[in-house]
């Protein structure tokens, strides 16, 4: 009997997250700016934001997992190239553009702003809620970005990097470097 009992139990979250992925398809296959493959694998407990105006390419064999959270707004464009891996906990947030490029794997935790608030210093400091710096990132092919980094707008990473764990990348990466540093970050050529 407690058997029976476990089993039905554990029913109820197969079946929600059955719900959710259901959900998540639903409003991807609903917007008009979003275009995607039919092999995509979404995780569960993925939220979207999208405004009527943005768009959302979306590649062939492209996978993300659980607990994610996209959000493109203002006319903003994501694209995912193709092979396109996205691991746990990843916040993608997009005004302008930000594009990740083919065999690109991203770990648990990564962060991405294709902008920041805009603010005044003169005459006094004003922070302005509803405005807004933008300029996009772009990630190169072969990018391998590993768990708890923050990527900034305005930043292109070139093909066939690796971005170590906890990286703040707030300038341009040149292909073929492995970035890493706790406090300061190092540059090493790949190749």
């Amino acid at each position: 009997m407690i058997n029976f009992i476990y089993k039905t139990l554990n029913l109820i979250p197969k079946t929600i997250a059955k719900i959710e992925k259901l959900y998540s398809y639903s409003i991807l296959n609903s917007h008009s700016g979003v275009k995607l493959h039919s092999d995509l694998r979404i995780g569960k407990a993925t939220t979207f934001e999208f405004d009527d105006d943005t768009k959302f390419e979306i590649g062939k064999n492209v996978i993300w997992r659980d607990h994610n959270a996209i959000r493109i707004r203002n006319g903003g464009h994501l694209i995912f190239g193709n092979n396109v891996d996205l691991s746990h906990y990843i916040s993608i947030n997009c005004l302008d553009k930000i594009e990740l490029g083919d065999d690109t794997c991203i770990a648990e935790g990564c962060k991405f702003y294709d902008h920041d608030h805009a603010f005044d210093t003169k005459p006094e400091y004003v922070w302005h809620k509803n405005k807004f710096n933008t300029a996009p990132i772009i990630i190169g092919k072969n990018v391998k970005i590993y768990s708890n980094v923050t990527v900034l707008k305005g930043v292109t990473i070139g093909d066939n990097c690796i971005i170590g764990a906890n990286c703040v990348i707030s300038r341009n990466v040149p292909a073929n470097s492995i970035i890493f540093g706790k406090h300061e970050l190092m540059r090493l050529p790949l190749m």
